[in-house]
């Protein structure tokens, strides 16, 4: 249960990390996207301004990932199903949608680094997960 417990903080800190980053632009510096992001069409203060509040859903959408998983690592064997949901979360909204944003013409390198750390985050947590839901059942026979 420790490495679940670990898996929950360092994935959960990196969520804080990444929503706080957005919360910058999304509510302090919306200039700042147009800055960071290497958009493939020309852009005008509207444009960048449509994109901000597009992103502004998903910005808070990681803060309470994050928060989430946070305090569950205080009790991880009472969220294991909560390490699926986070897993098809990465799958479908980390790597399948990086590997959409590419097709459609954004910066490839940084999202195959962020489509790598997706897949480090599913692969480590299906394997605690597993390793977790064994300790509770060796514990808790059916």
């Amino acid at each position: 249960m420790k490495k679940l417990t670990w898996w929950f903080r360092i994935v959960g800190g990196f969520y804080l990390l990444l929503a706080l980053m957005n919360m910058y632009f999304v509510l302090i510096n919306p200039s700042f996207a147009g800055d960071m992001m290497a958009f493939p069409f020309p852009t005008t203060h509207d444009t960048i301004m449509a994109f901000v509040d597009g992103w502004s859903p998903f910005a808070f959408e990681i803060l309470g990932i994050a928060t989430f998983m946070l305090w569950a690592s205080f009790n991880p064997r009472r969220y294991l199903g909560a390490v699926w949901l986070l897993v098809w979360l990465e799958l479908l909204h980390g790597v399948l949608d990086d590997i959409y944003l590419i097709w459609r013409g954004y910066d490839m390198v940084g999202y195959l680094i962020f489509i790598a750390i997706h897949l480090a985050i599913i692969v480590t947590g299906v394997l605690f997960v597993r390793q977790a839901e064994a300790e509770v059942a060796a514990v808790n026979p059916a």
